[in-house]
């Protein structure tokens, strides 16, 4: 009756950019908690089932889909299916999910489509208008999509749900009241990751961040405090950061540990690191278990709470890299963005994690709206400091206005993008030279030589006045094949795997 799909992956062949498809988190919490409360699922993973199948993208000849062809995801329908749901995370995917759902909506015409997930909550209007959904799950989707299952299996109306957008009969878009969060998240079931290929992934490698052993997904929070204005989390979230207990967190660490034999785990969340007493008590239950396993965080890391004992404290836990988010060493743009970030407090904090063996990262974002060339010098200017400092990694990338942001609602206010939306394709290619400058002082080709000579600032810096860093790094990755920096993620990524992609394309 329920068939939940998970599109393809994108997979960019030029360029300084990682992208690598993922197992899907959402959906694996979506049927896990469908199970528990009853229903039973179908589940295809366009991306899992086929990670070795490499497919051409249209006319993009820099990026490849990785995965089903829609041909074959058709057959792996059941007959009898009366939901199918969609999630897109990325804004970037929409127009595989929608490939995908336009098929399926010829051969299915009278089930119901539902598409949830960042893209649909941020833009449930451009969703519905396509013709292909009937339903958007706006924010989280656990309760609401059960809430509809119900409805449909019982035969009644299904209008009146909250924390749903929908065409009336009228063809107007109608978006219900907000639902309200769950708060005790402890008690959400794990993920049913064995619907979800997640050995293909772990056996292939394909994890957000670098590269740490047999690793699998991990949400230890939900949310975000934070109001950054380029950033969609709040359309999705409602800015409510809500925690899972430390022991909570560590019995699945656990469980998924005996289970699938993995060694490291890979956090989800917007950003972890947010109260400090909770994230205390998930890195003492992680020592005191004993369980020998590594973990990273690959988005994002706030700076506020950081200080010696606390990266002292994570270290000993087991975590091996992470990646603080400065986005710009402009103040003014910092005020601007809203990333209400002390420099003080955050060199402090750098400082701090380099007493430790940890790796640490720092994400920059150049060509904000307002930004020019002294904000991107005074960039630079940190990114040299950080390199002095003994930053392992930064990655810097060009501004894109995701859906759900202020930015991008500005930015649509103002015509920057048609009423298809079509744009929306280009937002993997935030590494590229000819992708589109939204700076009014800067065209794309100048914030491409100034984001490759941050990097290459960054790299030399580095390389010079630490040499035998560079050398570990490459020795982990032959001797352990193990990646404990970006730049040997990158390495593996452009030499080794892109080959691989090229010579495997159907």
């Amino acid at each position: 009756m329920i068939t939940l799909i998970n599109h393809q992956g994108l997979k960019a062949i030029r360029g300084i950019q990682i992208q690598n498809p993922a197992p899907h988190i959402g959906l694996a919490y979506l049927g896990a908690f469908l199970k528990k409360n009853g229903h039973n699922y179908t589940a295809i993973d366009a991306c899992g089932e086929a990670l070795d199948q490499i497919l051409s993208y249209e006319d993009k000849n820099d990026i490849m889909i990785q995965g089903l062809t829609v041909s074959q995801i058709i057959p792996r329908i059941p007959s009898d299916t009366r939901i199918f749901g969609f999630s897109c995370s990325f804004s970037h995917y929409w127009v595989l999910v929608s490939k995908i759902a336009a098929a399926i909506r010829r051969e299915f015409p009278e089930a119901l489509f539902v598409a949830g997930g960042e893209h649909p909550t941020a833009m449930p209007g451009h969703i519905l208008n396509e013709d292909m959904f009937n339903v958007v799950v706006m924010g989280e989707g656990e309760e609401t999509f059960l809430e509809l299952a119900r409805r449909v299996e019982n035969d009644q109306t299904w209008d009146d749900i909250d924390g749903i957008a929908y065409k009336n009969r009228e063809g107007q878009i109608v978006q219900n009241s907000p639902r309200k969060r769950i708060t005790n998240i402890d008690e959400i079931p794990y993920p049913d990751w064995d619907n979800w290929c997640l050995t293909n992934y772990i056996e292939h490698k394909q994890i957000p961040g670098i590269n740490l052993g047999r690793s699998m997904p991990i949400l230890g929070s939900r949310g975000c405090p934070y109001g950054c204005a380029f950033c969609s989390n709040g359309k999705m979230w409602k800015r409510r950061y809500i925690m899972r207990s430390g022991r909570s967190i560590v019995d699945e660490m656990e469980y998924m540990k005996n289970k699938y034999n993995v060694d490291s785990f890979s956090f989800y969340d917007s950003t972890f690191i947010v109260n400090r007493d909770k994230t205390i008590s998930f890195c003492q239950e992680l020592i005191r278990r004993k369980l020998d396993i590594t973990y990273k965080l690959p988005a994002g890391t706030r700076c506020e709470v950081f200080d010696e004992e606390l990266a002292l404290l994570l270290e000993r836990s087991g975590l091996r890299n992470f990646m603080f988010a400065l986005e710009s060493g402009s103040e003014e743009i910092r005020k601007i963005i809203k990333k209400n970030i002390s420099m003080k407090n955050f060199l402090k904090a750098v400082k701090a994690v380099k007493k430790t063996k940890m790796t640490v990262g720092c994400f920059i974002v150049i060509g904000f709206p307002e930004d020019n060339k002294k904000s991107l010098k005074q960039t630079l200017s940190i990114i040299r400091k950080l390199a002095f400092i003994g930053m392992d990694d930064i990655t810097v990338s060009k501004f894109t206005p995701y859906p759900g942001s202020e930015y991008f609602d500005d930015l649509y206010r103002k015509g920057y993008f048609n009423e298809r939306l079509e744009e929306l394709g280009d937002l993997i290619s935030f590494f590229k030279s000819d992708t589109r400058s939204y700076c009014e002082a800067l065209s794309s080709r100048q914030l491409y030589h100034w984001m490759n000579w941050m990097f290459v600032n960054f790299y030399i810096i580095s390389f010079l006045i630490r040499p035998w860093k560079l050398i570990k790094s490459f020795w982990d990755y032959y001797a352990r094949g193990v990646e404990t920096t970006r730049y040997m993620r990158f390495f593996s990524d452009r030499f080794l795997q892109r080959r691989k992609w090229k010579t495997s394309k159907v």
